[in-house]
């Protein structure tokens, strides 16, 4: 019997603005998640094929003046390189995940990679990711007519999934998150029009992957940071679960504070649905393999970039969260 998922929305917003053309983010993150899930669910994943409106993509790039996307060989390399990542991921299978309690260590060392390497390879992107990071950031908060128009589809997103009955799902990587944070909270807690009508609407999961909302100067880019009181208004009120990933290497997300800044008092708020439990999760030190695309301007610097989406797309935790959202298997 065909899997009925007429109910059910995964929006996905990326990053820094420095993208591929919209159809093509929107596919290699579809097909990232969705071979992620096959692996161990691979009759859902022929449902997903054949209901490609499942995924909504919130493409906020080319709100950034002067954006220009990668060309089509870029994009090229791109795609063969996100293939690599899916083949790891069908390969190891959930040996892709760095466990609870297992060693970091020794979880590269049984892939013959060296952590401290990996670690200061990770130190060769940085300036580049993190320049990247503050030129966005810093538009983000200093122009509010960008900032408007970098939340307006994620904003249209929500409205169109709630106004259709589903319950939608957000996936957010790096600045994304802290965009999709400022949505949620205006959906939450704004008593104008544009927002009044979702005031009592909720999304079913917050996943964010790669996020700087541990960095307090980030944190001071939000609506909520004038309501710093730990009221029901310095947080927003319409999640029912939020999973965090962060992976090793990933400068954009290594402060490991989710739990004392967000998940510890949103449930003294009683913010997160009766049962609590795995309503928030923070999974640190994870495995990003993805290797930088090779061009002209970095073909002597490393080659692993652990902040990017496609690793993150990849995590088996994620996957079979999000199957168990198929599924109607959330408690």
């Amino acid at each position: 019997m065909p899997l009925d998922l007429s109910n059910k929305k995964i929006i996905m917003i990326h990053g820094l603005a420095s993208k591929p053309p919209a159809d093509v983010t929107h596919e290699l993150w579809r097909k990232t998640l969705t071979e992620n899930i096959r692996v161990g669910h691979r009759q859902l994943a022929k449902s997903l094929d054949a209901n490609p409106q499942v995924f909504e993509t919130a493409y906020w790039a080319d709100a950034v003046p002067h954006h220009v996307p990668d060309d089509a060989a870029y994009c090229r390399k791109l795609a063969l390189q996100v293939d690599k990542v899916i083949a790891e991921r069908r390969q190891i299978k959930d040996r892709f995940h760095v466990g609870m309690d297992e060693k970091v260590g020794s979880f590269f060392k049984d892939r013959g990679l060296d952590l401290v390497k990996l670690l200061a390879g990770a130190l060769t992107v940085k300036d580049d990711v993190m320049t990247g990071f503050l030129r966005e950031t810093e538009l983000y908060d200093q122009d509010q007519y960008i900032a408007d128009r970098i939340r307006a589809p994620l904003e249209s997103a929500l409205r169109r999934a709630w106004d259709e009955g589903r319950e939608p799902v957000i996936l957010a990587h790096s600045m994304g998150s802290f965009v999709s944070y400022d949505v949620l909270w205006r959906f939450a807690h704004r008593k104008t029009a544009e927002f009044k009508k979702y005031n009592g609407k909720r999304v079913r999961m917050f996943a964010t992957m790669g996020s700087p909302l541990g960095d307090p100067s980030v944190r001071n880019l939000l609506f909520a940071t004038h309501h710093q009181d730990h009221s029901l208004r310095q947080f927003p009120t319409n999640i029912e679960r939020w999973h965090n990933y962060a992976c090793l290497g990933d400068v954009v997300s290594h402060q490991k504070n989710f739990h004392d800044i967000f998940f510890q008092p949103m449930r003294k708020l009683q913010l997160f649905p009766a049962n609590k439990k795995f309503r928030s999760i923070d999974y640190a030190d994870l495995h990003n393999p993805f290797e930088v695309v090779t061009h002209a301007g970095n073909r002597k610097k490393e080659k692993r970039n652990p902040h990017k989406s496609y690793g993150y797309l990849a995590q088996p935790r994620l996957g079979s969260w999000i199957a168990d959202y198929l599924l109607d298997r959330l408690l």
